[in-house]
């Protein structure tokens, strides 16, 4: 301890500002790469729906599905 307190009384006063900026830079960079580490990707609670590509599902037949059952109902019964 005398040893780190004999090289600081050595030190004029803008040696020992520079010093104390220095080690407050390496603090707060070790903090802020603290902090890179410690993120984490959201979490959504449900599945999130894109509204650009989003159709809604549609549980009508087409209109050429009734040409097609009466095709084969008619192959099917010789109904001309």
């Amino acid at each position: 301890m005398k040893t780190i307190k004999f090289l600081f009384t050595d030190l004029n006063q803008d040696e020992r500002e520079l010093l104390g900026g220095a080690a407050v830079m390496v603090a707060g960079l070790a903090f802020l790469f603290w902090l890179t580490t410690t993120v984490s990707r959201p979490v959504l609670d449900h599945p999130s729906i894109d509204q650009q590509t989003y159709q809604e599902k549609s549980y009508e037949l087409p209109a050429s599905f009734d040409k097609y059952v009466n095709h084969v109902y008619n192959d099917k019964y010789n109904k001309q």
